[in-house]
């Protein structure tokens, strides 16, 4: 049985029965314990159910959410900080970035802040414009607009007329959900408008994800695979699915 179908039947078996132990998964798939825990982590970081001590039990009322901010945070901190690095390195001085908002974003605004490199910065994320505030060599523009509570980015009229009137050289994006036939994913629709525009204002796009990301659906759709010039992921990532991708062409990046 191949993982992806191994998560699906896990999944299915977290929501039916609201909880599942990792020695029950080990009989039923005849798996070690280290590859069941491994296959709940890769579950609960697409936010399709939550870790309890010896299992994990399945979100209230069995339906995917997303986790707040300060939750995000946490999922695949380390994972994060190589993203974030390897993103940081592209950057060269005198060009113009956006950054999009996210956990990784945050990251990538502590990276930047120890930079001389000469940049500016364009980003709808709260948390990413506080930590480069006061830093001199980033000129920095905050897009304004309604604040999405609980996720300190910014949407709505305001910043889509900011997002208008600019151009960048590149831009880093986040997203919520990862599929090769199926493209770029967010939970959100208010933020679809955001990136959307985010895209079309920038000459280099860049996703940066975590490998949980990937083989996952979420609410709306963002823009296909090859929309976008590279995708950075952790190497935790699949080897097979890692290969999908390269196979078809696309230009993924494991750090």
């Amino acid at each position: 049985m191949f993982q992806e179908e191994r998560l699906s039947k896990i999944e299915e078996m977290v929501k039916q029965k609201n909880f599942c132990s990792i020695s029950e998964l080990c009989t039923i798939f005849k798996i070690s314990r280290a590859t069941a825990r491994r296959d709940l982590k890769i579950l609960e970081g697409r936010n399709l159910l939550s870790l309890t001590h010896g299992g994990a039990k399945a979100f209230a009322g069995g339906t995917t959410q997303e986790p707040p901010y300060l939750v995000k945070k946490n999922i695949n901190h380390e994972e994060k900080i190589r993203i974030a690095q390897m993103a940081c390195s592209l950057i060269k001085t005198g060009e113009t970035i956006i950054i999009d908002s996210g956990t990784t974003a945050f990251e990538m605004a502590n990276i930047i802040q120890t930079m001389k490199n000469n940049i500016t910065i364009a980003t709808n994320d709260i948390q990413v414009a506080c930590r480069l505030a006061n830093t001199q060599s980033v000129d920095l523009t905050v897009l304004g607009g309604s604040i999405r509570k609980n996720y300190y980015s910014t949407h709505g009229f305001l910043a889509q007329f900011a997002l208008e009137h600019i151009y960048a050289d590149k831009a880093f994006i986040g997203v919520d959900a990862v599929e090769l036939k199926k493209g770029f994913m967010v939970t959100n629709m208010e933020e679809i408008i955001i990136k959307k525009l985010i895209m079309k204002a920038s000459k280099e796009k860049i996703v940066v994800c975590d490998h949980s990301k990937f083989e996952s659906v979420a609410f709306v759709h963002l823009c296909s695979i090859n929309e976008v010039n590279m995708i950075i992921t952790g190497k935790e990532l699949d080897k097979e699915i890692y290969s999908h991708f390269i196979d078809a062409g696309i230009n993924i990046v494991l750090v």
